[in-house]
């Protein structure tokens, strides 16, 4: 049987990559820019490469310093670029230049010091919302704590949504839906990779979860594909390098993969995916809300938002019965490394948050006269 399948809706991972390279070891100033330039070509025959990694150590050192003990913004971006930059080359297409490089030491070595320090940073903004050992340790209470925390919302999450509700135009929409394009595409992978094994009930759970992802079967039902038929809908592109110039997006999206990627922190990994099921449902609505209120005479079908609603209600019960609760029962252990995944991720939300003020002025003026920064 010959499955009907529009192929405009298909995606096919391209052989350039989802970041900007320098043309020349020149243009490659910043140390996103010379990780991008370095990963463009085999160093043996490309142009400056030796030179460049001569100079990475330092231009790393000076960059983490600037990022984490000074918070400086820039230096804090230019660190998200880079993780990001070398987490997109486990999805990069297979016969790109990228894959030579992905066990390279001079890479995994900068993605280690990088990883480290901000893990090392962020545990320490988050440690004072995490359970106490007894609480992580208790199936019951831990995914007590789980609950409260996906409810806790700060006054700026509550004015996003009411603002993507109620007050949001078309043009701000569309940054929006653009803003949120490359994780809506990456949430199936962050998924992929916990189902490598830890348990049978576990691993039935994730799958229930990618069933559901792939659309049960049907590819036109996929939530990927629906988010492509949303962009045609609305006749936006499907951005092949993120809209963001802000490091907080980059943080969330690469929170992920940080998790993902290093089995050390596969029990982070699930506490982290546990966030989105949780506290997405309301936020949601908000969003079809709007939608439907913005785009009125377009009356998109929004069935990537739609979907999530009651979607998300169920696998959030469902993570929390499934996933987190034999972990705990099986390995008590685990339940702190849970825990952080959770804050983290719900710090991550936040962040985003701040940052989507931040895009739409928010806080310097009145919601009916918002104006988008581009």
């Amino acid at each position: 049987m010959k499955i009907s399948f529009d192929h405009r809706l298909d995606r096919v991972v391209e052989l350039n990559p989802p970041f900007h390279i320098p043309q020349n070891p020149q243009e490659a100033r910043s140390l996103s820019q010379k990780v991008a330039y370095l990963l463009s070509g085999e160093h043996e025959t490309l142009i400056g490469a030796k030179e460049l990694l001569l100079e990475l150590p330092q231009t790393l050192s000076q960059e983490l310093i600037q990022a984490f003990e000074h918070r400086k913004v820039e230096a804090l971006l230019e660190i998200q670029k880079t993780l990001y930059a070398i987490y997109e080359i486990s999805f990069s297409n297979p016969l790109s230049h990228l894959c030579f490089h992905e066990h390279s030491p001079w890479l995994i070595e900068i993605r280690n010091t990088i990883e480290n320090q901000w893990m090392k940073n962020e545990i320490e903004i988050i440690r004072e919302q995490l359970p106490t050992q007894a609480e992580a340790k208790d199936g019951d209470a831990l995914c007590h704590w789980f609950v409260n925390q996906a409810k806790q919302e700060s006054q700026n999450d509550k004015e996003i949504v009411n603002f993507l509700e109620h007050h949001a135009s078309v043009e701000q929409f569309n940054i929006f839906i653009l803003s949120d394009a490359h994780l809506n595409y990456r949430f199936y992978d962050a998924l992929a990779l916990a189902q490598h094994y830890f348990s049978e009930l576990v691993k039935t759970e994730i799958v229930h979860h990618m069933w559901d992802e792939c659309g049960c079967g049907v590819s036109g039902k996929a939530h990927t594909v629906q988010f492509t038929k949303a962009l045609m809908e609305l006749n936006l592109p499907q951005p092949l390098i993120p809209i963001w110039e802000d490091w907080r997006p980059y943080a969330g999206h690469n929170l992920y993969f940080c998790f993902g990627l290093n089995r050390k922190y596969y029990f982070r990994s699930l506490g982290s995916l546990a966030m989105p099921e949780l506290f997405d449902p309301d936020r949601n609505r908000a969003v079809v809300a709007g939608f439907e209120r913005a785009y009125r005479e377009v009356k998109p079908e929004c069935e990537y938002f739609r979907n999530h609603i009651e979607g998300d209600e169920e696998h959030g019960e469902r993570w929390l019965e499934y996933v987190i609760t034999p972990i705990v029962k099986a390995q008590p252990e685990a339940g702190m490394e849970l825990a952080i995944g959770g804050a983290l991720r719900m710090e991550a939300m936040r962040r985003y948050n701040e940052y989507l003020a931040t895009k739409f002025q928010l806080s310097e003026q009145t919601s009916e006269q918002v104006k988008v920064i581009c």
